[in-house]
Formats: structure tokens, C-alpha cells, sequence
């Protein structure tokens, strides 16, 4: 299910923000009244993002993901024939709101990242400490056993400059 969302432009502004574990993450930042502290902020204590990919049309649809930041972009997982990964391979186009549907946000351009088991297990491990209860439980096998099997992929979202 996937909600209409709101297109954001991108104003060129931005900002390094610290993840977990301590690599910057550089962004941009589409609202002009948003600060550059707050998104880096966002990025680092947000639990989700609002990611809005557009079809073909432009249409947009956006929903919520769990997040990775990591070297400038970020990252997360979804089942390969879901909406939001085919509009990411049919367009890369994306628009990512930090933390809540309004919070702040970047365009960015968006990619399938296969063959990077180096990136997956990375993921992983930040997904267990910052999903600390449902990942080593649960969600966890399921993102590890859809990446091997080839059914889920990992996402990039490259801010846009």
C-alpha cells in the first residue's frame, strides 16, 4: 500500500551528518525553512524515512522504510517486486522525508545495489543496533535470506546536488 505523497525540490544545501556508527553522511536539503542541523539530526536519531518514488507518469507514491545512513547516501532493503523498487529501477527518481512524513527531506537519486554482500552484512549490523528488539528476532533472517535468495533488494539514494 502506498499512499500519495508530495514532491520536494532541492535547494543545494547541505549537510554532514553523523550515523551510528560515526561515518559522515552528506545531504541535501529540500526545505528552504529546515535547517541544515536538523536533517543532520534527523538522519542520525530517525528510526524511519519517508521515501516518495515517482512512475514513469510522475506519479507519486511514498512509504515509510527503516534506514541505513552510510558514505554520503542512504540505504535500505525492500522485496524486489514491490512498487517502490520497481519505480526505483523503471526512474531512480526519489524523494526521501527523514523521521515523518513532513520532516526533512532531500531528492536524491535512487538505485538497486546487488552483488554487495559487504554493504548487506554492514546494513545488518546497523540494523541490529538501531532495531535492536525486531532484527536479531525476526526481521533479521527474513532481510538476510531475501538478499541471498535474490527475492529482496538493497536500495541506495544518492542525494542530489
Amino acid at each position: 500500500m502506498e499512499p500519495e505523497g508530495t514532491q520536494a525540490g532541492a535547494t543545494g544545501m547541505a549537510a554532514d551528518a553523523r550515523e551510528a556508527g560515526g561515518a559522515s553522511t552528506e545531504v541535501v536539503n529540500s526545505d528552504p525553512t529546515s535547517s541544515n542541523f536538523d536533517l543532520a539530526r534527523a538522519l542520525r536519531d530517525a528510526r524511519y524515512m519517508y521515501v516518495t518514488t515517482y512512475s514513469r507518469a510522475g506519479k507519486p507514491g511514498t512509504v515509510p522504510t527503516w534506514l541505513w545512513a552510510h558514505d554520503g547516501a542512504v540505504y535500505f532493503t525492500t522485496q524486489r517486486q514491490s512498487l517502490k523498487a520497481r519505480r526505483i529501477r523503471d526512474t531512480g527518481r526519489a524523494t526521501v522525508h527523514v523521521g515523518t512524513r513532513d520532516g526533512p527531506a532531500f531528492e536524491g537519486r535512487a538505485e538497486w545495489v546487488d552483488d554487495r554482500p559487504d554493504l548487506e552484512q554492514a546494513l545488518l549490523r546497523a540494523y541490529r543496533r538501531k532495531y535492536w528488539l525486531l532484527v536479531p528476532f525476526w526481521m533479521g533472517r527474513y532481510i538476510r535470506k531475501g538478499l541471498a535468495r535474490k527475492t529482496s533488494v538493497l536500495i541506495r539514494i544518492t542525494p542530489l546536488i
